[in-house]
């Protein structure tokens, strides 16, 4: 691998039989691979409302497979130094991701243990019954936890019941947790699972050509169900002005301020949305909001803002915050005032130079390691986005102008469509 060379250059891309797509980046300089994937099989596929079916399809694939017990499969993992993780994420709903590493030399294992369990889970009855008391208890604790507490009602304010965003009552998801069959598991994964949305990212001391054939073989004969198309959901309204969630004993006050967002991933606007929204509150030490709201009034001791998901299906915009009870209505009404002014004036030049700068840097920064690089790749797959993107991004950030940033600040944020959810104790 040259390290002057565009990644462009180097990435062998192939679109394999079954309609797999993989790309592949040759690094002899270090004897191990790493795999990256995703699979368009989250919980924005539920059927009947079951949403936690496709998370916990992916959080069984590697409890058994047809051929290997859990503890098989563990012990054939660790036996040879691999790593292999499967998971479905609720911030980017459409998605089951994957990743898995060891040394170079052991890729046709890694690639054969990968492909067998995603492709052959067994859901053994007595793993489901473990997994879900794992997930009952963590539900238990999720009562506790200020920051998810709020985030969950802001969901629930701002997407509909029945949308993939909203993230469900606890009691409800308890009740759905507990009569979660096998068979039902089962029913998703033969339903949903296949080659066809696969997007695999292979980056190490590999030869592109010979990855290409061992995961074409490993998925051969393996036929699933095509995937329905997503409709992209232009409403941005709000149920209601703020909700305040009480938590006994829990003084640190979790907050959101947000909206319904609509960018996308590949969108024309995103290096400028991005930029934007870097400008008013990407650091807390540095941007807009932690000036005002944490410097300059020392209302808090952190606060930032961010797109909730940009990959297939539009999550929040939303600013964050941790107060005490005593300083939350003061908190709340300065970041809505910086937010309304940023909207009015937009950044400063000097603001903008500085985010550039540091975006363009921090992506470079990303790609220096084969995993930052697979990740990236698989997401460009996934998105649909050109393998050039990788070296396009910084450029794109480093010559967005100052008009594009204001036309994508009143484009994306919206101060009068603010959703303000809080969870702590409000009353010690």
């Amino acid at each position: 691998m040259e390290p002057g060379a565009a990644f462009s250059d180097r990435v062998s891309s192939f679109r394999l039989q079954g309609g797999a797509r993989l790309a592949v980046l040759s690094n002899p300089h270090a004897p191990t691979v790493t795999v990256a994937g995703t699979l368009l099989a989250g919980p924005a596929w539920a059927k009947n409302g079951r949403f936690a079916v496709p998370g916990m399809v992916a959080a069984m694939l590697d409890r058994g497979t047809i051929d290997h017990s859990r503890i098989e499969l563990a012990r054939e993992l660790e036996d040879h130094g691999l790593q292999l993780v499967v998971r479905a994420s609720a911030s980017t709903p459409t998605i089951v991701s994957f990743s898995a590493q060891g040394l170079a030399e052991e890729l046709p294992r890694l690639v054969r243990l990968l492909t067998e369990v995603l492709r052959r889970p067994s859901f053994p009855v007595g793993e489901l019954d473990k997994l879900r008391e794992q997930v009952l208890g963590s539900l238990v604790r999720e009562r506790e936890e200020t920051s998810a507490r709020a985030f969950a009602a802001l969901t629930r304010g701002l997407f509909p019941e029945g949308h993939p965003l909203h993230r469900r009552p606890i009691e409800v998801r308890e009740k759905e947790m507990r009569s979660l069959t096998c068979d039902e598991l089962a029913d998703f994964h033969t339903a949903v699972y296949g080659p066809a949305t696969i997007a695999f990212a292979v980056v190490g001391d590999v030869e592109a050509g010979n990855v290409a054939t061992l995961v074409e073989d490993e998925l051969a004969e393996w036929v699933g169900a095509e995937q329905a198309v997503l409709t992209r959901d232009e409403d941005l309204s709000t149920e209601s002005p703020e909700e305040r969630i009480q938590i006994a004993d829990r003084p640190n006050i979790d907050v959101f301020l947000g909206h319904r967002g609509r960018l996308l991933r590949g969108d024309a606007d995103y290096p400028a949305s991005v930029l934007a929204n870097s400008c008013l509150g990407q650091s807390t030490l540095t941007s807009r909001l932690g000036v005002a709201v944490r410097d300059g009034a020392g209302l808090t001791y952190g606060i930032y803002s961010r797109f909730f998901g940009t990959l297939h299906v539009a999550g929040p915009w939303a600013t964050v915050l941790g107060v005490s009870a005593d300083n939350l209505d003061r908190a709340v009404e300065l970041s809505l005032e910086v937010i309304a002014r940023y909207v009015d004036e937009g950044p400063t030049e000097e603001e903008l130079a500085d985010e550039r700068s540091a975006l363009a840097g921090a992506y470079r920064v990303g790609l220096a390691t084969n995993s930052g690089i697979a990740r990236e790749l698989v997401t460009a797959l996934t998105a649909d986005e050109p393998i050039e993107r990788l070296d396009s991004f910084p450029e794109q950030l480093l010559a967005v102008e100052r008009d594009q940033v204001v036309e994508a600040i009143r484009t994306h944020f919206h101060p009068d469509q603010i959703l303000v959810t809080a969870a702590g104790d409000f009353e010690g």
